[in-house]
């Protein structure tokens, strides 16, 4: 959910033509990552190549030669690193490691290692560093080796390795440097270089060999390490950095006797003039030298450095992977993110939204979207927020102020029922728009819960809503209501994330307890054999298209079928993501997949799409 202006990179490059087939004959024709965040970069002979989060980018001659995801054997397209080394080119995502040949880049191997940071070889040994998992040693065959470096949180979250003679510097996000011999049968942790012992700060992000000093990049400055481990505080490049306006430090470059530091919040800098290169690498992540010049990339893609200056690559693609939920408006997909606001879809082409924040101010961290018509056709797209509901007309947008609805509150979930009326969850109530008049229910004795996530109505036109303390059945003319808990026996957990109906029930989505079935009795599919494939409903995740149930799980793909008979689609089937956010029929015999590692369209089997 991040507001940017996309200058992505070639829309058509995202696009295998292989078309990928689930056994329910449902099958992923297409999709869209988002190629506009780039982690990582790195040189292999002429190509530069480029970690986003919607796959790794391979650029020769000044443009895109090729874009590889999930859907050509990595294990996922959200990608955070890239080593090159003897062995081939080994990448790092969120879903874990895959090792590419260096000449046509075919995968050779892929390990469950997850947020690969950086892979080195030394001598016979290949080291892994993990932020989360910590450090592991690589055969050439067989399970990775786990290296115990201690066994505290903070020594698995590691950012960076080097190899400094006989001994492996590991950059860890808050236990500082370890320095691990490895002269020993097994390696162990010799000593740590810390904050106490003059490191600038405990988080440290990157470390580069400059002769024999060794560079750790951190979260509060630079820090320059002798050959017996000893931080030269008075350096002067240490001196230089301490006195730039950005002190959160990403990578340290040095080439052609200059210094390059990408930095979080200031861009990139050459640290031995002190001059800030150009102003829209603002967040970078890493900085590289390639045959096609020097190249950063950061939250908003990748530029080459020209002098003083920075020339984008290149646009395409969607602002952020992590998406949270889709609607036709106005002729075009609108795609809602986690954290960098709207994006539409028109004619296959992905473009941000940013004037929906910059100028009107609408939260950038999207939770739903809904579509309602008047009687003339008119429509108005509703944009669930974290800061408060909005309301756009296809020209402006406007926050949405009544007593009768959520005001600068976190909005969960919208709703449009069969009569028109749409249906609000927030934090602090549940309201409905009809006819022009707000109705804010919740907050008295009569429906007191709050932490609401989602809402339906039932054929009789009672309404349902799931909450964290469970499901409600309310009379909205009432405001009477029955309460559906765990301890009533009618669900498997009360955490209720997702609502809709199907052949006349109401189906209600939990987090981790499966499905609750709510017809003349109530029948509940827990995950397992004889169950649902995940009891895992992610929040507004639930669509019934044609006479099926669509249910988007977290790190389970997308379930699809009907009670007792279900399919899932998921990275193998070529999702983007196991993580599945939102379902959107077309009408046309068509869905779009809303994921958080990008944007997936599927065609249907089976009947007609209503």
């Amino acid at each position: 959910m991040r507001s940017l202006v996309v200058a992505g990179l070639c829309l058509s490059a995202l696009l295998s033509p292989r078309t990928v087939r689930a056994q329910a004959g449902d099958e992923v024709t297409s999709s869209w990552t988002a190629i506009s965040e780039v982690h990582d970069v790195a040189a292999l002979g002429n190509r530069t190549l480029l970690a986003t989060s919607g796959g790794l980018v391979v650029r020769r001659a000044g443009r895109v030669a090729r874009t590889l995801t999930s859907r050509d054997g990595l294990p996922g397209s959200r990608l955070r690193s890239i080593s090159v080394t003897t062995d081939g080119v080994w990448v790092g995502g969120v879903e874990g490691l895959v090792l590419l040949a260096r000449n046509d880049l075919r995968v050779l191997r892929t390990l469950p290692i997850r947020r690969v940071r950086r892979v080195i070889r030394r001598a016979d040994d290949v080291f892994a560093v993990s932020y989360g998992a910590g450090l592991f040693r690589v055969p050439a065959e067989g399970a990775p080796e786990y290296i115990e470096l201690g066994q505290s949180h903070a020594r698995r979250r590691l950012t960076d390795v080097i190899a400094v003679g006989e001994e492996l510097y590991v950059a860890s996000a808050s236990a500082g440097i370890m320095v691990v011999a490895l002269d020993g049968e097994a390696p162990r942790v010799r000593r740590r270089i810390t904050s106490r012992r003059g490191l600038a700060d405990d988080i440290v992000f990157d470390l580069h060999a400059i002769g024999t000093r060794v560079y750790a990049a951190t979260f509060n400055g630079l820090s320059v390490v002798n050959a017996r481990g000893r931080v030269l505080r008075e350096h002067p490049d240490a001196t230089r950095a301490a006195a730039l306006p950005s002190r959160d430090l990403r990578r340290v470059l040095a080439t052609r006797g200059r210094v390059y530091l990408a930095t979080y919040g200031g861009g990139v800098v050459d640290l031995r003039s002190g001059a800030r290169i150009g102003t829209a690498a603002t967040d970078a992540f890493s900085i590289a030298a390639t045959q096609e010049g020097l190249i950063v990339g950061h939250r908003g893609g990748a530029h080459r450095v020209e002098g003083d200056h920075l020339v984008a690559l290149g646009g395409g693609g969607l602002p952020s992977a992590d998406l949270t939920a889709l609607a036709f408006a106005f002729g075009k997909l609108f795609i809602g993110t986690f954290d960098r606001g709207l994006a539409t879809m028109s004619s296959g082409r992905v473009t941000a939204y940013g004037r929906a924040h910059t100028r009107w101010g609408v939260d950038r961290r999207i939770n739903d979207l809904a579509v309602t018509r008047d009687a003339m056709g008119r429509e108005r797209l509703y944009i669930a927020t974290d800061r408060g509901l909005f309301v756009h007309d296809g020209r402006s947008f406007a926050p949405i102020e009544d007593e009768g609805a959520p005001s600068r509150v976190h909005v969960t979930s919208l709703y449009v029922a069969p009569d028109g009326a749409l249906w609000v969850t927030s934090s602090r109530m549940l309201s409905r728009f009809r006819d022009g008049h707000w109705r804010a229910f919740g907050g008295d004795e009569r429906f007191p819960v709050m932490q609401l996530h989602a809402v339906t109505t039932d054929r009789d036109g009672a309404v349902w809503v799931g909450s964290l303390h469970g499901l409600f059945r309310l009379n909205e003319e009432s405001g009477d209501y029955t309460r559906y808990t765990v301890s009533s026996g009618d669900l498997p957990v009360d955490w209720v994330t997702a609502l809709t109906t199907l052949d006349g029930e109401v189906v209600a989505g939990t987090y981790h307890g499966g499905l609750s079935w709510f017809g003349d009795e109530v029948r509940v599919e827990r995950e397992g054999r004889r169950g649902v494939p995940s009891g895992w409903v992610n929040p507004h995740a639930m669509r019934r298209i044609g006479d099926r149930l669509f249910v988007g799980t977290l790190e389970r793909g997308l379930m699809i079928g009907r009670r007792g008979d279900w399919t899932t689609l998921s990275l193998n089937e070529g999702l983007p993501s196991d993580d599945v956010t939102d379902v959107l029929a077309d009408g046309a015999g068509s869905a779009w997949v809303a994921t958080r590692g990008g944007l997936a369209k599927i065609r249907l089997a089976g009947e007609p799409v209503d």
